[in-house]
């Protein structure tokens, strides 16, 4: 039996048109709406207690507590000499040579290069 090749492709979207599902698939239930919640805002009173202040941060301006670390700003050669890290802008001098600053506070945003040793090491850019 001799098929021409209009059959063989119909046959053959028949066949594959068995294989896929139109429905979207099956991921169980949907949730209660009662269940789908906003983010939780951060409390004024429960930050400032705890030494913080709400500030907006980020690509996102996203509110949060922010604590201030006592020695922000001051000069630094490696992370163990601050509360925080100590960092510097990501190309930022010659290696072993770095004089970096220990940051401000909990909430480090932007392009920065953490100071270890003299040297700029991980760099990288928070949003």
């Amino acid at each position: 039996m001799k098929l021409s090749w209009s059959a063989i492709a119909l046959a053959c979207s028949l066949a594959l048109t068995g294989c896929y599902s139109h429905s979207a698939p099956d991921d169980g239930p949907e949730p209660p709406v009662d269940a789908i919640s906003s983010p939780v805002l951060p409390d004024a009173q429960s930050c400032e207690a705890q030494g913080g202040a709400l500030d907006r941060r980020g690509r996102a301006q996203t509110l949060m507590c922010v604590h201030p670390y006592p020695d922000a700003g001051k000069a630094c050669r490696d992370n163990q000499q601050c509360t925080g890290k100590c960092v510097t802008a990501p190309d930022d001098g010659p290696d072993g040579q770095i004089v970096g600053t220990c940051q401000a506070d909990d909430a480090l945003f932007g392009c920065y290069a953490e100071v270890v040793d003299g040297k700029a090491v991980r760099a990288i850019c928070v949003d």
